[in-house]
Order: structure tokens, then sequence, then C-alpha cells
């Protein structure tokens, strides 16, 4: 299988030496969106779909390498400057901005420059450390990111993961916060979401924002080098589902070339151990394969007419979807796009799109779908100033929780597209653990299409996994939902688990029991 951008060639996937800073440029000239302001039909249509919605050189030792102690006791003010190496900024955030039920938790925020920053240009990546409070040194690092495309990387950090969580009024404590074990990396992906910024080259497609992201994972690592030894893990929801197994694969394609001695020079080997996704889009023709499967047999989320319009344009859009995944252009990936979009937007009654059991009316009559009030709240909290000084966030840089101009750029390259999913099939193979756990009340990425797309992966584990068994797990003693594992022991190598009472946000749904799976995925011992 080849991907755009990820063919033998050109990236590092299948292991070659290459020349990335013209491939992106090869690549975006080609298949360059319109400059023209994505003008949605409906507003909050990026929220529908949410889950449908360079490589530099690396320096063997760069001289902002920050040493290390308690975290940073140098670092108690911002540091911001050019070097010979790259921009950054790393400082401690006060820590009444993200409260913890440990007083004194540290955090840390800052800026990393990527390829192609200049003062003149920039292209800075925002990210938000959270230290583990147990063993910090040593204990895993979560990578954290947005879905959309140009959902926040902060969303997951503040909707139940970091040890603070959003409220209406601010943030408050997390009782059941991931950081009790874990550090916590939140990174804004792709440059443009959030707080990032760039005025330079921007991106359109998964490939050059998973490029990006390995160039800011390389800077991160010479600021906090003690991190590098330890097992990274990457946590990802709704169109994190595609983003994931590119970013997986770059890294994992970097590894094995260090590890032959072709590596980039100064190349750091980032020990990626496994990957957790909630709620994924991830196989395009499996989603809408699936979806009025959910939002009509199994729920009631379209009414009889409804249901009955949209049946009636599915073939037409799966068709579509299969001449662009055997024919991919820009034009043949957006005429999909466009095609079955409209089974996608039909009328909700007032049904929570990402959460079926709740009821809204939407701000605008023509919109079938209402903003999640978390992110409102994360909208007001960034925006104010007290928030902005704290995280020494640059004059000028508005917060939005989901940027409309980053999904039009993806909608315009037609990068949902894509079957990235199968790039999950040689990391895999490669030992490359991953795990997929999902809310049974998301209509927006429903799990029937989800337990799909992963029985149809060819893995070592496929037969396996298609024979086991659905497991009831319990967090508290009460039924959570059901577990399917394949590979051998503990938690498992391809592990599909389900949450009974959670919708398209998960941790944030059902807090408690999201940690007790996280941290029993991450120490590979039985769920039940």
């Amino acid at each position: 299988m080849t991907i755009q951008g990820l063919d033998p060639e050109k990236a590092v996937v299948y292991g070659k030496a290459y020349s990335l800073v013209s491939q992106r440029a090869t690549s975006r000239k080609t298949d360059a969106p319109s400059s023209k302001r994505f003008q949605m039909v409906l507003g909050l249509l990026a929220f529908i779909i949410l889950c449908f919605f360079r490589f530099s050189s690396f320096f063997a030792s760069p001289r902002t390498t920050v040493a290390r102690s308690g975290l940073l006791r140098a670092l108690q003010e911002v540091n911001s400057y050019y070097t010979d190496n790259f921009y950054h900024t790393f400082s401690r955030v006060p820590d009444h901005i993200c409260p913890s039920v440990v007083p004194g938790t540290p955090s840390y925020s800052g800026y990393i420059g990527l390829q192609g920053d200049s003062e003149e240009t920039p292209r800075r990546t925002f990210y938000w450390y959270f230290e583990a409070e147990e063993n910090h040194e040593d204990a895993p690092l979560i990578l954290s990111f947005g879905g959309g495309p140009g959902t926040s990387g902060l969303a997951n950090s503040m909707l139940g993961i970091s040890h603070c969580r959003i409220s209406e009024n601010g943030t408050v404590a997390n009782p059941n916060r991931w950081t009790q074990k874990y550090n916590v990396l939140a990174m804004e992906h792709p440059v443009g979401t959030g707080f990032s910024h760039s005025s330079g080259p921007s991106v359109n497609n998964s490939v050059d924002a998973a490029h990006d992201a390995y160039d800011f994972l390389q800077k991160f690592f010479t600021l906090v080098p003690h991190l590098a030894k330890n097992q990274f893990v990457i946590t990802a929801g709704s169109y994190g589902g595609t983003y994931t197994p590119v970013l997986s694969s770059v890294i994992h394609g970097h590894n094995k070339a260090i590890a032959r001695g072709e590596g980039l020079p100064g190349a750091i080997p980032i020990r990626l151990e496994s990957m957790m996704i909630s709620n994924p889009f991830s196989d395009p023709a499996r989603w809408f394969q699936w979806l009025l499967h959910y939002r009509c047999e199994l729920h009631n989320v379209y009414n009889s007419t409804t249901c009955a319009e949209m049946y009636g344009k599915l073939p037409g859009c799966l068709d579509e979807l299969e001449y662009a995944l055997q024919n991919s252009t820009t034009e043949t990936r957006v005429r999909a796009q466009q095609t079955c979009n409209e089974i996608a937007t039909g009328d909700l009654h007032g049904t929570v799109l990402i959460d079926i059991r709740k009821k809204c009316t939407p701000e605008n009559p023509e919109d079938h779908t209402c903003y999640p009030e978390s992110l409102q709240w994360m909208d007001d909290f960034f925006n104010r100033n007290e928030t902005r000084k704290a995280l020494n966030i640059p004059e000028g840089i508005e917060f939005q929780s989901t940027n409309l101009d980053i999904n039009h750029a993806f909608w315009m390259y037609g990068d949902r597209i894509h079957p990235y999913h199968k790039l999950y099939e040689p990391l895999l193979a490669d030992g490359i653990r991953l795990l997929h756990h999902v809310g049974l009340q998301d209509a927006n990425c429903a799990y029937p299409a989800t337990i799909s797309f992963l029985k149809l992966l060819n893995t070592p584990f496929s037969e396996q996994f298609r024979a086991a068994p659905d497991i009831p797990w319990s967090a508290d003693g009460k039924p959570s939902g059901t577990v399917r594992v394949s590979g051998d022991g503990g938690a498992g190598q391809f592990t599909y688990l389900t949450y009974n009472d959670a919708g398209h946000f998960v941790a944030w749904d059902q807090n408690l029991e999201t940690k007790y799976v996280i941290e029993h995925w991450i120490e590979n011992v039985p769920f039940v």
C-alpha cells in the first residue's frame, strides 16, 4: 500500500533516506487548498465532523538543552529567544491556572518553532506539559492532541486527562487525572490550532502535519532530555484516529532508520510503545457505511423520513468513496466528501450528536447540532487575560477550540478520504500495541464503524481478534462496558473496549473509568 507522502521513495515510513523538505513542497504545490476562507453552510459544521471532520535537521549537541532540577528550577520565568538551533519558550504555569488535588503539582507551557520558522514568518506549536505526580523522572510520557481537523490539542487535557478539568467558571482539580502516574504532553496539532500559530507555510493534510509533529518532538526532547528514555504513548480521538497512524508510522520509521545508523543527524529515538484511540474517524468507507445503522437502526437519532432519504443517498456515497480510494486525486477525494457529507448532516431533532442521551436547541434554526458547552468554557477560559498571561501567549493570538480555516484546508485537500488506517497493520506487526476505547452514546463517531474496520485490518492478531469474546469489565463494581483482547496476555496487543455511559469525549463522561482503562493498558495488566 502506498499513501501520498508516505511512499518508499519519499518518506521514512519504509526506512529510506529522504529529502523531506522537497517532498513537502512538492505535495503542497500539487494539492494546495484554495486560499479563499471556507464558507461553511453551517457555522458549526466543523464540529459535526470532528471525526470526519520536513523534517528539519536535528542537532546532536543543542546549546539550548535545559538541565532539569525539580523540573526546571532555572526557568521560573519565561525563557523566549532564538538560538542557532530553534525558537522555544518554556515556563512554569502558575498552580492556580490548573489546580490539582496534590498541591504544587507542576506543569509547563511554551512554544517550539517548527521547520520553516523565522522571526519574520513564525511557525510555532504551543504545548502544555503536565508532570506526573509519581516518579516523574521515569514515568511514561503520553502525547495528546486534538481531532477536528482543527480542534485544539488542549481539549483532551482539559476534558479529563490532566490534573485539572475545565468548568463553567474556569478550571477545577481532577480527582481521576492520568497525571497521577504519567507525564502528559498536550500538543496543538497541526500548527494553527488553539494557541499555535503560523504566518509561514501551513499544512493541509495528515502527512505534512505528522512531519511537523516529529520535528516538534525532537526539539521538545532536547529541552527535557530525560523524557526521551521513557516509554512513549500516543492518545487521541475523533480525527486523531486519522492523525495517529500517520504520526506513529513516521516515528517508527525514523526509529528504524536510527537503529540502522541511517537516521537524521542527532535524531533521538522515541520509545513508541502503544497508541490509545477513542471514538475515531479512521476508515472513511466504514464510517459512512455504518453511520445510518447507528442513527436509524440502533437509535432514533434521525426520524423515519430522514432515514429513508439518507438511505437513498448511501449507495452513491459508497460508490464515490470507492472510486476516490482507487483513483486518489484532490478532485475525487473532495467530491466523495461532498457527496457523503449529505448523509452525515441530517436533522437531529434536538438530539446532541456527541451524546445521544442529551437534547438541545441549536442557536441557529438551520443548524442541527449544538456546540458542546465544555468547548465554549475552554474558549472563554483560554481567552481570559489572566490565563493568556500565565501561559505567555503573544498578543494577537486568539484561542479557538476549533479552527475552521484548518478544517477547510484539510477538506479542500480531501484528507479524510485516505486509507491511513491501513498503516496500523505494519505497526502492529512490529509490536506496537493498539487500543481503541469508545463511548457507546456517540452518534458522531459511532462504535459500529470502529469495530468493523478493526475486524477488517490484516494483522498478526486478526483471527484471534475476530474470534475473541466481548467480556464485561468494571472499574468500580458496576458494569462499565465490554472488552475484546487479542495478543499474548495482559491488556493485549490489539484491543477494543467500550464504555456504556460515555459519548464522544470518553474521559469527560467517564472520568474514573478511563483512568482505570489507561492505567491497565499502559502497565499491560488484564482489564478483568
